[in-house]
C-alpha cells in the first residue's frame, strides 16, 4: 500500500509525497486591485504584521488550517475576514504538484496533458483530478464555501512550468461593484477609466471575451483582461474547505 507522507508546519503543507508523486508547498492567495497576498510566491503591495494582512484597500485576517485526516486524505480550510470595507478580486486555496509523475489532469470531464500553456482552466465545478504515470489518482474536492452572497466558487486546473496547479477559488458574482479593465506588461500597467470599463462590461460579447481573458487563454495571450471586484463589509467572511484524496 502506498503511504501518504506530509510535512505540515504552522497549519501549512510544506511538502508531501504519495508514491512517485511529489507536491507542495500549498497555501492561500487573495488580492484587491493593487495588492496580492500569497504564502507560496511573492507578495505585491501587501504586508503581514501581528496576525493581520495589510493590502492597499484594507486589512484582512486570514486563517488557514491543514491536516492529514486519515491515511489518504488531507483537509484544507481557509477563511478571509476583512477588518475594513474592501473590494477583493478573489480568495483562494492553492495546491501545487510536481508534473514529472503525473500523466494528465481532468476537470469538467475534460482531460488535459501538461504543455506549459499556463491556462487557467476555470469552471464552477466541485472536483478536479490528476492521474499519475504509475496509476495513482489524486482527487481534489471543493466541499464547502461561503461567498457572503457576493462571491461564487470555482476550481481551476493549470499547467505551468514544472507544476500542475489546482485552485479552489471564490470570484465576484454579478452585479459586481468594480471592473478593472487593464493591459499589463513587464514595463507598465494601463487601466481603463471606470466609465469605460463599465461600458465594456455591459456589452455581453465583450464581457464574455475579456473576463479574465489572459488567465483563460494562457501565456500566449496578451496581458489584457477584465477583472471584477466586489466589496466585502467589515466582519463578513469568505471561506473555502477542500479535501485532497490520494488513491
Amino acid at each position: 500500500m502506498t503511504k501518504l507522507q506530509t510535512t505540515i508546519d504552522n497549519d501549512q503543507l510544506i511538502l508531501g509525497q504519495f508514491g512517485d508523486i511529489e507536491f507542495g508547498p500549498w497555501g492561500i492567495e487573495c488580492s484587491d486591485q493593487d495588492g496580492f497576498i500569497t504564502l507560496t510566491d511573492t507578495t505585491r503591495n501587501a504586508g503581514y504584521q501581528d496576525g493581520i494582512w495589510h493590502l492597499p484597500t484594507g486589512r484582512l485576517i486570514i486563517d488557514l488550517h491543514t491536516k492529514q485526516i486519515d491515511a489518504n486524505k488531507i483537509a484544507i480550510a481557509a477563511s478571509f475576514t476583512p477588518l475594513d470595507d474592501m473590494a477583493l478580486q478573489d480568495a483562494v486555496i492553492r495546491l501545487v504538484f510536481d508534473k514529472e509523475a503525473i500523466k494528465s489532469g481532468i476537470i469538467n470531464d475534460q482531460v488535459f496533458v501538461h504543455t506549459n500553456s499556463d491556462k487557467y482552466r476555470l469552471y464552477p465545478t466541485k472536483q478536479a483530478q490528476l492521474v499519475g504515470v504509475s496509476g495513482h489518482c489524486i482527487t481534489v474536492t471543493l466541499d464547502a464555501t461561503n461567498g457572503a452572497a457576493r462571491f461564487d466558487p470555482y476550481l481551476y486546473l493549470r499547467d505551468r512550468d514544472d507544476h500542475w496547479i489546482i485552485h479552489a477559488r471564490l470570484l465576484p458574482r454579478d452585479p459586481v461593484d468594480q471592473i478593472w479593465l487593464r493591459w499589463a506588461n513587464r514595463f507598465f500597467t494601463l487601466s481603463a477609466p471606470n466609465p469605460v470599463a463599465r461600458w465594456v462590461w455591459r456589452i455581453s460579447p465583450l464581457k464574455n471575451l475579456l473576463w479574465r481573458m489572459r488567465e483563460r487563454l494562457g501565456r500566449r495571450c496578451p496581458e489584457i483582461q477584465a477583472v471584477p471586484l466586489n466589496t466585502l463589509r467589515k466582519g463578513q467572511v469568505l471561506s473555502l474547505e477542500v479535501t485532497c484524496h490520494f488513491q
